[in-house]
């Protein structure tokens, strides 16, 4: 295996302040003085890092009043299945530049958030079983969300009651009561515009970087890296 070149402590805070930025490798690169594929591994290193990762959950459960609510975002494969037999390609769409992917988000009382990548591009019933339940929220809880109906899923599973607003009828109300969960969505995706390369296997790391920098504003971003 190929080794790469460590960075040193000014590098580093240069390189998660630029990936922050969602610039390139290459622009990272000619900023941190080193080859773009270090840049491009150091960042990876970053991106898989458990810091990052645990983000995630640094709450018990949410609590409170909850907005519930999926987006999507494109997949992004940047022309590189240029080969039709290509073994990855011939599982993606024809048109594999604009693959939607779901992600799930929720966000509480205390602006505790949750968001994760399903890997699929519609919201699933397994995926609300498995990852929108009594361990994330606590119960007797009031859910808000729009119609989608494996919502009233969530709020059998945790015993909590859900308050439905039909976003076609009435688009202003329904703002008003989701505004929170509109707003998180609108940021993230506002972030994720400047990457380039977003795929399935690597979008929850980014959803991660994301959180991290809304949640951490101000602080040192080499605490991203730990002790």
């Amino acid at each position: 295996m190929k080794s790469f070149k460590l960075l040193n402590y000014e590098q580093l805070n240069l390189l998660i302040q630029i990936s922050l930025l969602g610039q390139s490798s290459k622009m990272i690169s000619h900023f941190i003085k080193t080859s773009p594929k270090t840049a491009w591994y150091n960042r990876q290193k970053i991106m898989k890092s458990k810091q990052l990762e645990n983000t995630q959950l640094k709450f018990k459960t949410l609590n409170g009043q909850i907005q519930i609510d999926e987006t999507f975002i494109k997949e992004i494969h940047k022309g590189n299945f240029k080969d039709k037999f290509d073994k990855i390609k011939i599982h993606l769409d024809s048109f594999s530049t604009n693959t939607k992917c779901c992600i799930q988000m929720v966000v509480d009382s205390n602006n505790n958030i949750y968001v994760k990548s399903t890997n699929t591009k519609r919201l699933q019933k397994q995926l609300i079983i498995e990852n929108i339940n009594k361990q994330l929220i606590k119960e007797n809880s009031i859910i808000i969300s729009d119609m989608q109906p494996l919502y009233l899923l969530v709020a059998k599973q945790t015993n909590s009651i859900l308050l439905a607003t039909k976003t076609s009828t009435n688009p202003d109300a329904s703002y008003r009561k989701l505004n929170k969960i509109s707003k998180l969505q609108s940021n993230l995706k506002e972030s994720l515009i400047h990457y380039h390369g977003l795929g399935f296997t690597n979008i929850q790391n980014y959803l991660n970087l994301w959180k991290w920098k809304y949640q951490h504003k101000g602080l040192d971003r080499l605490q991203l890296l730990g002790p």
